[in-house]
């Protein structure tokens, strides 16, 4: 009879470690499979979870994008991509538009709308969402208020077991420095093997912009940004505006020093009578309608006879910016060097 009794209790007691053992395992299992998180700011100011080295990702915006190649893409150990549309990212991109070395790269929407075929098939632990998203249906029509914020809550919860977070550029404010030192912190923190790079490239940025801050101030130039959205209208976008940064950061002086009264993407909407009458010394040509694909603009604003009695036209200072770098990939960093590179035309002039 003891020899049962003794033989059960070591039954049981077998069993009881052996069910231990299997939890612990289930949960060591259960531990390692989850992703490591951090706490970062994204463009809405807000703090957010984000992974730690993801290895299946969707990216909606084409400054992250263009930031994450500039240091050495295949150095992030992502191994699944999804990003917009292969087939219309800028030539500056070009690097996405087919796999690479240990990556499959796939199509997955637009900058405007978020493909749930794909994301379904990805499965993506990290969504980084640009300033464009949820702007559009699948038919490539636009949404209401409403009809985005639903679009981005189904989204969300269809896809709860990822991490979404917002990383651009405030197209409402003109803080290119700041947005492109958050965008650069943020990724350090989500991949860590690029930090010491990403801060690097962030601090040439930097010292360019504070030489030609500099150099504009001083050259007392009058300065006015100036877009074509189409071949035959004008805007202009003053201090304020989304591309005051070429005040408050690049340091040039505005020929209008007023406030812009139009914060909209397109600026504010004027005529060339305005541009002669306020009498730049210097024009930068932001030709929208050319960078969308449409027939461009500059043509037209060039051979209008009141731009043609400015300053800045009778003195050869009208100075074409690089599209897709200002408008499209503001905020990466090869975006950066080209705004750079547009800025010094005028600067290695005086």
């Amino acid at each position: 009879m003891k020899k049962i009794v003794f033989a059960l209790f070591l039954t049981a007691g077998l069993v009881a470690g052996l069910s231990a053992r299997a939890a612990i395992e289930q949960q060591s299992a259960s531990t390692a499979a989850r992703p490591e998180t951090i706490k970062i700011v994204d463009t809405t100011l807000e703090e957010v979870e984000a992974v730690v080295n993801p290895t299946t990702v969707a990216i909606y915006d084409y400054s992250i994008l263009d930031i994450l190649a500039s240091v050495g893409f295949e150095r992030t150990g992502i191994k699944t991509l999804v990003v917009p549309s292969q087939s219309s990212l800028p030539d500056a991109l070009a690097y996405y538009t087919s796999d690479v070395p240990g990556t499959r790269i796939i199509s997955g929407g637009s900058l405007f709308f978020i493909d749930w075929d794909v994301l379904d098939l990805a499965e993506p632990q990290l969504v980084i969402l640009g300033g464009r998203s949820f702007g559009m249906n699948a038919s490539g029509q636009r949404l209401g208020t409403e009809d985005a914020a639903k679009y981005r809550s189904d989204t969300y919860s269809r896809y709860s077991g990822a991490r979404f977070i917002k990383l651009s550029v405030d197209a409402s404010k003109s803080t290119l420095d700041e947005d492109i030192l958050r965008n650069v912190t943020a990724l350090g923190k989500i991949f860590p093997a690029l930090k010491e790079d990403l801060d690097a490239r962030y601090r040439e940025i930097k010292a360019d912009i504070d030489t030609i801050k500099a150099k504009a101030q001083s050259s007392g130039a009058k300065a006015l940004f100036v877009m074509t959205p189409d071949p035959s209208s004008i805007s202009v976008f003053l201090p304020g505006s989304r591309f005051g940064m070429l005040y408050n950061e690049f340091g040039f002086i505005p020929a209008d020093p007023g406030t812009s009264a139009d914060f909209s993407a397109h600026g504010a909407t004027t005529a060339a009578e305005y541009i002669m009458a306020v009498d730049p010394d210097v024009i930068f040509l932001l030709d929208r309608a050319a960078t969308v694909g449409t027939e461009a603009g500059e043509t037209n604003f060039r051979n209008d006879p009141s731009i043609q009695q400015t300053s800045a036209f009778k003195n050869n200072r009208i100075y074409t910016l690089d599209g897709d770098s200002w408008y499209t990939m503001t905020g990466g960093i090869q975006a950066a060097k080209q705004m750079i590179q547009d800025l010094m035309q005028f600067i290695d002039t005086i």
